[in-house]
């Protein structure tokens, strides 16, 4: 299983400067086929200087849950580090 891309990002207005929400489809491979399922997820920046990252799978997946969501949030974590979040 590997994370290709998020897609359709979306960020929600949220009055907490230190907390960023978005809505995104999250495209990944797994076994030859290219699948797509809608995601939420949460950036908080803490006051070490850290960010702490959350995500929510929205519909059922044919995959654990588990290992998809941590590489998931490896993934939301360098985009965010890259500036490709809006």
């Amino acid at each position: 299983m590997k994370i290709v891309d998020l897609t359709n990002i979306l960020r929600k207005e949220t009055h907490i400067y230190y907390r960023r929400e978005f809505k995104a489809d999250a495209v990944f491979e797994i076994m030859q086929q290219t699948k797509s399922v809608p995601i939420e997820f949460v950036l908080e920046h803490k006051p070490t200087g850290s960010v702490d990252v959350s995500a929510t799978i929205v519909e059922d997946l044919d995959y654990p849950v588990m290992p998809f969501v941590t590489e998931l949030k490896l993934f939301i974590s360098a985009m965010d580090k890259r500036g490709a979040l809006p």
